[in-house]
Formats: C-alpha cells, sequence, structure tokens
C-alpha cells in the first residue's frame, strides 16, 4: 500500500511522466509499458509503438506476464498473466543524468514460462551494491511469441513464429531511447 510518506520518483520519457518509487536507496519503476497492445485482434502480429498517455502514469506494481501454464511466475503482488505484457521493470541508484552502464534481464524459462517479476529476479541489489542500471523484460511467450502463421495467415501476421524475441528487439529500441532518462548509458548496455 502506498501513503502520503512514500518517496516516489518522477521521470520523463519519451511518451510522457512515469511516476516510481525509492527504496532503499534505489529508485523503482515496474510494469512500464515499452510497445503498444499485442491482445485481441493485435494478437500473433508485431508489436506497434507505445502510445503516449496523458499526466503521470504510475510505474509502481509489476505488470502482466505473458500468458503460460498456471503457477510459473513468481512475483509478489505480480497479476496474473494475460495477453498484453510487453513491459519493463526498471531498478536504478538514480535518475541524475549519470550514465550507468544498463544490464538487460531476459528471464529465462525456455521462451514458454517466466516472468521479469519474480521476486528471485528484483535487480535491486544490483543497482544498489555496483551503481548500474538494471532493466527485465516481460515479453511474448509460448503460441502468442512463437506461433508460425506466416503461411496462412496474410501478410500482416508474417514473422509470427518469432515474436516473443521481436518483443525483446523492441524492449532494447524502448532502452536505447529512454534510458539516459533513469541515469543509464544508452551506449553500454548488456543482455544478461
Amino acid at each position: 500500500s502506498w501513503t502520503a510518506s512514500t518517496d516516489y520518483q518522477l521521470v520523463e520519457t519519451r511518451y510522457r511522466k512515469l511516476r516510481g518509487y525509492r527504496e532503499n536507496g534505489v529508485n523503482i519503476f515496474k510494469g512500464v509499458p515499452y510497445a503498444g497492445d499485442v491482445s485481441g485482434t493485435k494478437r500473433f502480429q508485431k508489436a506497434g509503438p507505445v502510445k503516449p498517455w496523458s499526466g503521470v502514469r504510475d510505474a509502481l506494481q509489476l505488470g502482466f506476464p505473458s500468458i503460460q501454464p498456471p503457477n510459473q511466475t513468481y512475483g509478489i503482488n505480480e497479476p496474473g498473466p494475460a495477453e498484453d505484457c510487453l513491459v519493463l521493470n526498471i531498478w536504478t541508484p538514480a535518475n541524475d543524468g549519470k550514465k550507468r552502464p544498463v544490464m538487460v534481464y531476459n528471464h529465462g524459462g525456455g521462451f514458454r514460462t517466466g516472468s521479469g517479476g519474480s521476486a528471485s529476479q528484483d535487480g535491486a541489489n544490483l543497482a544498489r551494491m555496483y551503481d548500474v542500471v538494471v532493466v527485465a523484460t516481460n515479453h511474448r511467450l509460448g503460441l502468442l511469441g512463437y506461433l508460425y502463421l506466416d503461411e496462412i495467415a496474410g501478410e500482416e501476421y508474417k514473422g509470427s513464429g518469432n515474436r516473443g524475441v521481436q518483443d525483446i528487439a523492441v524492449a532494447l529500441e524502448w532502452i536505447k531511447e529512454n534510458i539516459e532518462q533513469f541515469g543509464g548509458d544508452p551506449q553500454n548496455v548488456m543482455i544478461f
């Protein structure tokens, strides 16, 4: 629960302002959208760009992990899986313009299970102890990310058999465009 004493942190991205929070020396932004909607009629299609929002968007809680078999995600207060899952979690020592190395974590699970919100993958300690910016991605998994429809579904589904990896590439573009605002160096990014 958030109280009046919570140390909120604001950052301006290309898509408007985000509100995160500071905890134990780290600024945390959770559930940050890095691509457009990929649910319903946009299922199996290439992710579009993020639509800018008005005002300040809360980035205080984990976003949806991709649809997957039950009990495969381990985030604290993480919502249940959903189609619209293209979100990032960001941990940074400060939003101060310093150009820190950026570590981008893409969770395990064989492209079938998992999420960037798992408690065991929380990036706060790395950010605090090593003065780096840590980013964790959620991306499409299983059939939503890897069902090959190129030859049967039409031109807009071209590349459908690799959407999950394409989502990760879109996340990296978002990071390149916005990570300076979180104290990170877009020219010094490591994927792990």
